[in-house]
């Protein structure tokens, strides 16, 4: 009994031993997988989906209008002129734009400061004159009224540890995903980011990543394992199994001689086999929470996909600006008479050829566009006298229409050489 029980814990041993050595040839003595954590913004490919949006909210054009029923002109005031070309001293326009939208859909919220003057009109009238915008990254933030209870405050927590407090109403707050949460933006109803699902998902494709080269080297490195049946120190281990090797060097039959005691197991690693489904399933998932299409990611869409791509993204993030930035800048006043932030973002550019040209025939037959602008859809550049429209004479104005028409049918019709009844047959 005593023999069957030690030669049992040796025989475990054994199998622990080999066990060992073959996980530490199959990784080499490192782990297969680092921890990839819980922050999701460390995947290449979430990175990837936010740049894409973001380089696309870039081309945005963004002026101060006053819009009024049937009309909207354009303000040449402060605001217009700092999103021209730099809306502060530190970025242009383009990279203000993406560091929004990359604040704001990582952060679920993104904190603009409008930095400006208190100036006086010849009436001496108090207004604001804007001199910059700046995009806001703290730490933490809390929100809640003054002692006085009449003014909503927002805490702002730096990363140097100091903290800031400023009205609420003075800042340009951009959220991205609700809860029922109703002021910070995140996705729970705690308002913070809510990843948890997209985790998984991320950490499956995380894995299959790290695991194919892996695999795929262990497979074109491992081939057997040799295991000594006598109980003999490191040192005769190292010996025999040099021996071993000289063996299978020097055997051109393909027949090996052994006269030592030992086997030889080999080890068969094949590379996995990742289907393409596979892989599209879980990067659709990460694709799914952004809303962008594996067209659109690769820069190959058609006009019907960049449509999707604008109403799912692009289109969701001016409404936002624009309410949001219009009733931080604004007086209730200003707001009154039509003062807005106007967002213009061109579509016609990602349409096809064909469309192009259905689009400037539309134009001179309406008078929808100049020639230049109709020039500049194709590319073309500008000439003199190029910033005037065409419109067809087949078309008339909807408000005379009715008495076009009946001016027509009473309009007395002659024939060349004869007189008429005065009335048209």
């Amino acid at each position: 009994m005593i023999f069957n029980y030690i030669k049992g814990v040796l025989d475990r041993y054994q199998a622990k031993r080999q066990a060992k050595q073959l996980i530490s040839l199959l990784n080499d003595g490192r782990a297969i997988f680092s921890s990839f954590g819980e922050d999701i913004y460390l995947s290449d490919f979430v990175n990837n989906c936010i740049d894409r949006i973001a380089s696309e909210i870039s081309k945005i054009d963004i002026v101060s209008v006053v819009q009024k029923p049937g009309s909207i002109r354009q303000q040449n005031d402060e605001i217009t002129r700092l999103f021209r070309f730099k809306p502060n001293p530190l970025q242009t326009t383009k990279d203000f734009l993406a560091s929004c939208e990359w604040l704001r859909r990582k952060d679920c919220n993104c904190f603009i400061y409008p930095q400006y003057e208190i100036v006086y009109d010849q009436a001496g009238n108090p207004y604001r004159n804007y001199t910059a915008f700046y995009p806001l990254r703290p730490t933490q933030i809390e929100m809640g009224l003054d002692e006085g209870g009449a003014v909503w405050e927002i805490k702002f927590y730096w990363q140097d540890g100091t903290s800031d407090i400023l009205p609420y109403e003075d800042i340009v707050h951009l959220r991205w995903r609700r809860g029922k949460n109703t002021i910070i933006g995140g996705g729970d109803d705690f308002g913070r980011p809510e990843t948890k699902n997209l985790l998984s998902a991320i950490t499956t494709l995380d894995k299959v990543m790290q695991g194919l080269p892996k695999a795929l080297e262990a497979s074109l490195q491992i081939k057997g394992i040799y295991s000594a049946k006598t109980l003999v120190d490191s040192d005769k281990i190292k010996t025999a199994r040099d021996k071993f090797e000289s063996h299978v060097l020097s055997s051109k039959s393909g027949i090996i001689a052994v006269d030592l005691a030992g086997e030889f197991q080999p080890v068969n690693v094949n590379p996995p086999e990742i289907k393409s489904e596979v892989m599209s399933f879980l990067k659709g998932i990460i694709r799914e929470r952004y809303g962008i299409s594996e067209a659109i990611l690769f820069g190959d869409y058609n006009d019907d996909q960049h449509e999707s791509f604008y109403q799912n993204c692009v289109e969701e993030f001016i409404t936002e600006f624009e309410q949001a930035m219009s009733c931080c800048l604004f007086t209730q006043r200003e707001q009154d008479v039509g003062h807005r932030i106007k967002c213009y973002y061109s579509r016609v550019e990602y349409l096809s050829m064909q469309n192009k040209i259905e689009l400037a025939t539309l134009a001179t037959n309406t008078g929808l566009l100049t020639l230049n602008e109709i020039n500049d859809l194709f590319g073309f550049e500008p000439f003199d006298d190029g910033d005037r429209r065409l419109q067809s004479l087949n078309f008339v104005n909807t408000q005379i229409v009715d008495s076009y028409q009946l001016k027509t049918a009473g309009t007395e019709k002659t024939p060349q050489g004869g007189s008429g009844s005065g009335k048209k047959v």
